[in-house]
């Protein structure tokens, strides 16, 4: 595995509800790595290591959705559509209500995806350092170039795609016209993005750090949670310690999800405002 870094930053709010730091109970992860949530709220995860994509049930039980050789990245499109990006073999699948079909092939390293609000597919390649799109007609384009090792993937209010650099701690922003600059620097190794479309703050997971960041859009940032020390501790934000984080998403209510690949667990922050 990669030393992947799920990259989230954001800006803590105060919502009158205790912000904390808390594992959850559940079974059949094995490698967990990207994190899609429905528009009903329901979190998909992909186990890169287990060959599946599962769907969590009330915080705790697995389900089986998809079958798949090294499920790295997750999203929906509008119409409830998942897509999940397949690192090893270079294949993003569509999965629909009863079929499962290949819509790309042959991508260098293809890691994390995301959907913009046209029904757009960006798919970060690590390995070769670009970004593709991938429009509604199945048609791939490059639209970045000369990228250090990019993985997580997030979207703003106004479109702009930010990218996690996995080796280097950088966080690019790519604007609609493809003009690329370095938006945030983290010290380690970087994953997977959130963005809060309400607050419009940007979270990232430090994975040799073991941090949660969170980032405002003038690229300052700071610990949201974390003590710097790996471990397994639950609690308030700068008490709780995580090992390896990976994946972040933000769900309907606000919470903050997060995958811990390295020892197959799914952390929970609640008490934040999204």
């Amino acid at each position: 595995m990669k030393n992947l870094l799920t990259g989230f930053i954001i800006f803590s709010c105060l919502s009158g509800i205790s912000q904390t730091v808390k594992t959850l109970q559940v079974k059949g992860l094995n490698g967990p790595n990207g994190f899609a949530i429905s528009e009903g709220g329901q979190l998909f995860i992909a186990n890169e290591t287990g060959k599946q994509v599962v769907k969590i049930i009330n915080d705790s039980t697995t389900e089986v959705v998809l079958t798949s050789d090294s499920p790295d990245g997750l999203t929906f499109d509008d119409t409830g559509n998942l897509y999940v990006s397949n690192f090893y073999s270079g294949m993003i699948l569509k999965m629909r209500t009863g079929s499962v079909d290949t819509i790309a092939k042959a991508l260098n390293k293809p890691s994390d995806i995301k959907c913009d609000t046209e029904g757009n597919l960006f798919v970060s390649e690590y390995e070769a350092g670009s970004i593709k799109k991938i429009n509604k007609h199945g048609e791939i384009n490059e639209i970045a170039s000369g990228l250090k090792f990019p993985f997580g993937l997030a979207f703003d209010n106004i479109g702009n795609l930010y990218v996690a650099s996995n080796n280097t701690g950088e966080i690019y922003r790519i604007d609609s016209k493809g003009t690329v600059n370095v938006f945030a620097q983290i010290t380690g190794t970087l994953s997977y993005l959130a963005f809060s479309k309400k607050t419009e703050k940007l979270y990232a997971t430090c994975f040799t750090c073991h941090d949660v960041y969170i980032i405002d859009m003038q690229g300052n940032k700071k610990v949201l949670a974390g003590n710097g020390v790996a471990g397994d501790k639950d609690g308030p934000l700068t008490e709780a310690q995580f090992k390896d984080p990976n994946s972040i998403a933000i769900s309907p209510d606000g919470s903050l999800y997060i995958s811990e690949f390295s020892v197959n667990r799914i952390r929970k922050i609640t008490g934040l405002e999204n």
